[in-house]
């Protein structure tokens, strides 16, 4: 596993390819800035946000959707913010935005979460291409990464407060999702539900901050594999590079400051299966 970024994050999240700019980006949620570089890490890039970033995605125009913790804001090419979608006052009292993803048809979804971290006031939300915002579902702790099934047939949301897995009966044509039960309740000692991706082959790659590891879980719950990370707290993980056969992972420091000089660093390895790439917005 090779550290492609040393220069640390105390909370970085979100990684996403750019297939059409061929760079890695990514969030630092605490330090409020968008990052990009090169695939090997190289041409390292900062642009600086004036609130906490969740999420993002890169948009079909061009651009992103950036969900920070009171609203959704796009922004074109150049970064100018060309929309705001901010939540309504009674909302932000009991929830913020946190990490999300795109669905095949352009909707980008977010979790939010209980900004106290002290109940399970949050819920996944759906933005349409449209700007419709809507919220589906509630009994969120700590809403955290979002992934589809290849046939788009199911949605799987982390919850990483308590440590459990979801996955959703989901209308790829309606952007519904029905019938919400657990796919894994993740043992304390394995780490907490945090970012994810999905691979060609149906398997859900988990980064489990806490105990050091990705996990990759099959279609049935099962953890079928155990990748080590060089630090204890991995956040979020995605597949980029020509072949989506590079597995990017960010990182966090821990309460209380850098146990490694590694943490809240950028980590890269070559795995054997391909990701499926994370769409853009349709907005």
């Amino acid at each position: 596993m090779d550290v492609i970024v040393s220069e640390t994050d105390k909370l970085g999240e979100c990684p996403t390819w750019n297939e059409r700019g061929h760079r890695f980006q990514w969030i630092e949620v605490v330090g409020k800035r968008i990052s990009s570089c090169a695939p090997d890490g190289s041409d390292l890039r900062r642009q600086a946000t004036d609130d906490y970033p969740g999420s993002f995605a890169l948009r079909e125009k061009g651009g992103k959707i950036v969900a920070f913790r009171r609203g959704v804001r796009l922004f074109n090419e150049a970064g100018k913010e060309t929309g705001n979608l901010p939540l309504a006052p009674e909302i932000v009292a009991r929830e913020r935005f946190n990490d999300g993803g795109c669905d095949d048809r352009g909707r980008f979804f977010v979790g939010t979460m209980d900004p106290r971290l002290s109940g399970t006031t949050g819920g996944l939300w759906r933005i349409d291409p449209d700007l419709t915002i809507t919220r589906l579902t509630d009994g969120i702790g700590i809403g955290n990464g979002i992934a589809w099934s290849p046939d788009d047939k199911l949605l799987y949301h982390c919850d990483s407060d308590p440590p459990v897995i979801y996955v959703h009966d989901y209308d790829i044509d309606s952007g519904e999702v029905a019938n919400r039960r657990i796919f894994l309740r993740l043992d304390p000692a394995l780490g907490k539900p945090d970012g994810c991706a999905m691979d060609i082959e149906g398997f859900l790659w988990m980064a489990a901050p806490g105990s050091g590891t990705v996990l990759r879980i099959d279609p049935y719950g099962r953890i079928e594999r155990t990748l080590h990370v060089p630090v204890r707290y991995p956040t979020s993980v995605t597949f980029g590079g020509d072949d989506l056969k590079t597995l990017y992972i960010t990182s966090l420091q821990p309460p209380g400051g850098q146990t490694s000089p590694l943490d809240g660093a950028v980590f890269a390895t070559r795995v054997d299966a391909a990701g499926r790439a994370r769409k853009r917005f349709g907005g």
